[in-house]
């Protein structure tokens, strides 16, 4: 049975996510009927904001958050629907040069913390100056991960703790990242952020949306005429085409007739993906800790990297959200571990101690919806032809998420990109006859 109503077949999206709440949008938008399928019970995947539990209206997000300043998919959505964007700031060290690397912006006295201490005074002048003296008379070559420079560098313990704790802003393990893509690369952006928390768009993009929650999908079923999507809960849903929005993590896990081709499984066996989790903390001392917090702090221990939250908030408590990725993600199931670990490199940078008021964590690689942090194909150079492997549709399945985008993996504006270009398809595709379709017509003729 149709389920519009009209006798029209709808396109079904599979996540919703941002990636597959931004197709539904425009989608709709065009008249096109859509019905959007969610594993879970509530809608805007890894942007997942909390609010319950923390004092004076504010919140904390346990997924992505940042906005880089090139993103213009997110900033024209949020203006579409009326979403505030807070003004910009700048998360790195104040005198930050537009052409320094990266690693030289994320040389910040008092924000590296190793063994429980900023390093501060000459303790950190010496970690700055070995660190940039090794980038200048040993760079990197092209192809050579983090941990293979930095064992080249042969440099002293402190030195060498800092380094690895700044690559590791980008949550991935130091074998697996190119050292051309996340530490001696130039180009500063100011950040932005969704005033009350990321999950405000996709919050605001579902509102006229037919999302249907705690609604996971089981296997989609390719036909002559159509596509059928089998939910876990016996339900049968036929649709005129399927847009498949899940993470890459789970992509394979959903039942394919006929079976994804193999460029695709491929692809998906391939691409990195960083474990662990977020958690978030509010703090009583609002005004010492957005002062010490601003810019990135990065730390050798469980919390790889801790900043403010709520920047545009200026009064009041200040939640930091912490990262947590690498060998001791561990903590991440001990029940107020994250937490006691956010606040020593709090307590470190601000140089007291601090009074929480409230804490939240996830750990998105135990979440059965999402299986990881992010995955990403751009370490290895290749992130143009993994993204093309995607763009095809496999006969009346599209893809999105932000990892078939071919700039912005593991990020928010990759996500809406990609859900962007799969509404495209399914446009383009409704204005001409497959070949199996002109054969059918034919037949019937």
């Amino acid at each position: 049975m149709d389920t519009t109503g009209d006798g029209v077949r709808p396109v079904v999206v599979i996540g919703a996510g941002l990636a597959g709440l931004t197709a539904a949008h425009k989608l709709t938008a065009a008249g096109v009927p859509v019905v959007v399928l969610e594993a879970s019970d509530r809608v805007g995947g890894r942007a997942y904001t909390v609010r319950e539990g923390f004092a004076a209206g504010q919140q904390c997000d346990l997924g992505g958050e940042l906005l880089l300043g090139p993103y213009q998919a997110i900033p024209k959505l949020c203006a579409d629907l009326g979403v505030e964007m807070s003004e910009p700031f700048w998360l790195w060290r104040e005198d930050t040069a537009p052409d320094e690397l990266f690693v030289h912006g994320m040389l910040h006295e008092g924000h590296i913390v190793l063994g429980g201490e900023a390093l501060r005074g000459e303790r950190f002048a010496a970690v700055d100056r070995e660190i940039r003296a090794a980038v200048q008379e040993t760079p990197p070559a092209h192809h050579e991960v983090v941990s293979q420079w930095v064992r080249r560098l042969d440099l002293s313990p402190d030195a060498e703790a800092a380094l690895i704790a700044i690559s590791h802003l980008v949550q991935y393990e130091t074998h697996q990242m190119d050292v051309s893509g996340v530490l001696v690369e130039t180009g500063y952006f100011t950040i932005q952020r969704v005033v009350g928390g990321s999950q405000v768009l996709p919050e605001a993009l579902a509102e006229n949306l037919d999302v249907r929650l705690n609604s996971p999908a089981r296997a989609v079923r390719q036909r002559r005429d159509g596509v059928e999507v089998e939910l876990e809960s016996g339900e049968r849903i036929p649709a005129d085409r399927v847009i498949a929005a899940v993470p890459a993590s789970l992509l394979g896990a959903l039942g394919f007739d006929p079976p994804l081709p193999p460029n695709i499984t491929a692809a998906l066996s391939s691409l990195q993906r960083a474990r662990g989790g977020k958690v978030a903390c509010q703090y009583a001392e609002g005004d010492a800790v957005r002062k010490a917090l601003t810019q990135v702090v990065c730390s050798d221990g469980p919390i790889n990297t801790a900043f403010v939250s709520n920047q545009y908030t200026t009064e009041g408590p200040a939640v930091v959200s912490g990262f947590i990725t690498g060998d001791e993600r561990f903590i991440l199931e001990t029940e107020g571990a994250a937490a006691d670990e956010l606040d020593a490199v709090v307590e470190a940078v601000v140089g007291a101690p601090v009074t929480r008021l409230a804490t939240r964590q996830h750990n998105w690689t135990t979440d059965p919806y999402v299986r990881s942090v992010s995955t990403y194909a751009e370490f290895t150079g290749r992130g143009g032809g993994f993204a093309a492997q995607f763009a095809v549709p496999h006969h009346r399945v599209h893809f999105a998420g932000d990892h078939t985008d071919v700039y912005y993996q593991g990020s928010l504006e990759g996500a809406a990109l990609s859900g962007l270009r799969a509404a495209d398809e399914v446009l383009g595709a409704s204005e001409r006859l497959s070949p199996q379709e002109i054969e059918a017509k034919l037949v019937q003729a």
